[in-house]
């Protein structure tokens, strides 16, 4: 069973993101959000994918948000955690903390847990 987030910022980016996989798919889905360059958007994007791509402009390896680079500040919280140690080399993690946003470009953005789905 995956988690949802939701993603806001103060300057009014928000989003709604799948994390992790369902029971039947699992295997080959690894939901998780990403920031998108090209659309400057919050996107859901299967990491399991053989290219992942942005799912509204097709832009190529959008960048996971679980990446240092776009981490403003950790957090003490864990908002979504999906164990991809095998598959993906990394256990995939959401905190409370900060995170770049693709509106206003900086590290403003926050996730917090909004539900789960299968």
């Amino acid at each position: 069973m995956g988690s949802q987030v939701t993603a806001q910022c103060e300057c009014g980016v928000e989003a709604e993101i799948l994390v992790g996989g369902g029971m039947m798919d699992f295997t080959t889905t690894c939901y998780f959000p990403c920031l998108c360059d090209r659309c400057n958007k919050v996107v859901q994007v299967n990491l399991l994918a053989t290219k992942p791509r942005c799912p509204d402009c097709g832009a190529a390896n959008p960048v996971p948000y679980d990446d240092p680079q776009l981490i403003g500040s950790p957090g003490d919280g864990i908002v979504a955690e999906w164990n991809m140690e095998e598959r993906l080399g990394r256990n995939l993690l959401l905190t409370d903390g900060s995170y770049k946003c693709p509106g206003c470009r900086k590290k403003t953005l926050r996730f917090a847990d909004s539900g789960l789905w299968d």
